[in-house]
C-alpha cells in the first residue's frame, strides 16, 4: 500500500519576520511561504516533477542523514527542519542549528527546483565533510582540540593558544574506520543521560564533543560521566593529533 507523500521543509533565522516553508499539500499541490508572509504561493506539481525530486533524494542519501544538527545552546542563527516520507514508506526527520550534513546545498537545491522557489539563496552553509571539536574544563586548566578543512588545531592549556598541526592522511583515514567500529554515532547526547543515584563531586570535568563525517554526526556532552569506550575514543584522537588526552 502506497504511503501518503510528505515534503516539509522550514527555515528561519534570528532576526526575521517570520519562517520560510515548502510543504507538498494534498492533491499534489506545492506550497510556498515565503519569510514573513501569512499565506502561501501554491502551484500544481506532476507527478514527473514529483517522481524526479524522490529520485534526487534517493541519489543523495538523505534517508542516512543524522537526526539532529545542533550543537550547544545558540540564541541566534540559521534554523532548520526537513521531514520527508515517500510512496514506499521511507521517512527522514532531521533539524539543525546552524549546522548542516555534507549534501544539505544539494537537498535544498533539489527543493528548489521541485518548488520553483529561491529558498536559502545566498545563505552560507558550513557543509565540512570532516570535523571534529572536542574541549573540556576542570580546575585548574582545560582542552581544546578540532579538525576541520584538513587543519589540525591544539589548544593543551584551555587558554586561547592555539598550535597548528599537521594530520597524516594515512592516521586520518585510520582515525575514521576505527571510530565507527567504536559506534560513537551512538552515543547519548547527555551524560550521565539518566539521573544518577548520587550527584557528581564538584570540580569534576565538563567535556563537549562535536564530530561530523560524511553525513554522519554526533553531539554530545558531560559532567564527569562518559561513554563506556570514551577512553579507547580519546586515544584514537591523541593518535590522530599527536597529543595525550586525559580528561577522566
Amino acid at each position: 500500500m502506497k504511503k501518503k507523500e510528505i515534503i516539509f521543509y522550514e527555515s528561519n533565522s534570528f532576526p526575521s519576520p517570520g519562517p520560510e516553508i515548502l510543504e507538498l499539500k494534498a492533491a499534489n499541490i506545492g506550497s510556498i511561504i515565503e519569510e514573513g508572509a501569512m499565506r502561501g504561493i501554491e502551484t500544481e506539481f506532476t507527478k514527473t516533477k514529483i517522481k524526479n525530486f524522490w529520485k534526487k533524494m534517493d541519489e543523495l542519501n538523505v534517508w542516512n542523514w543524522d537526526k539532529n544538527y545542533s550543537f550547544g545552546e545558540i540564541c541566534d542563527g540559521h534554523m532548520w527542519k526537513l521531514h520527508l516520507r515517500n510512496e514506499q514508506g521511507k521517512v527522514k526527520l532531521s533539524k539543525g542549528h546552524s549546522e548542516y550534513p555534507y549534501n544539505f546545498k544539494q537537498v535544498i537545491n533539489a527543493l528548489n527546483t521541485l518548488f520553483g522557489s529561491k529558498m536559502e539563496k545566498g545563505q552560507s552553509f558550513d557543509t565540512e565533510k570532516e570535523i571534529i571539536e572536542f574541549s573540556s574544563e576542570y580546575y585548574g586548566g582545560g582542552m581544546y582540540i578540532s579538525l576541520k578543512d584538513n587543519i589540525g588545531l591544539i589548544d593543551e592549556s584551555g587558554e586561547g593558544d592555539s598550535i597548528k598541526v599537521k594530520i597524516d592522511e594515512f592516521k586520518k583515514q585510520n582515525f575514521w574506520k576505527n571510530i565507527e567500529k567504536l559506534d560513537v554515532w551512538k552515543w547519548h547526547n547527555k551524560y550521565p543521560h539518566r539521573k544518577p543515584k548520587y550527584e557528581p563531586l564538584t570540580c569534576q570535568a565538563y567535556w563537549n564533543l562535536k564530530i561530523i563525517y560524511q553525513d554522519k554526526a554526533k553531539y554530545c556532552s558531560g559532567y564527569a560521566v562518559y561513554p563506556n569506550n570514551f577512553k579507547k575514543f580519546t586515544k584514537e584522537l591523541s593518535d590522530l593529533m599527536g597529543v595525550e588526552l586525559n580528561i577522566e
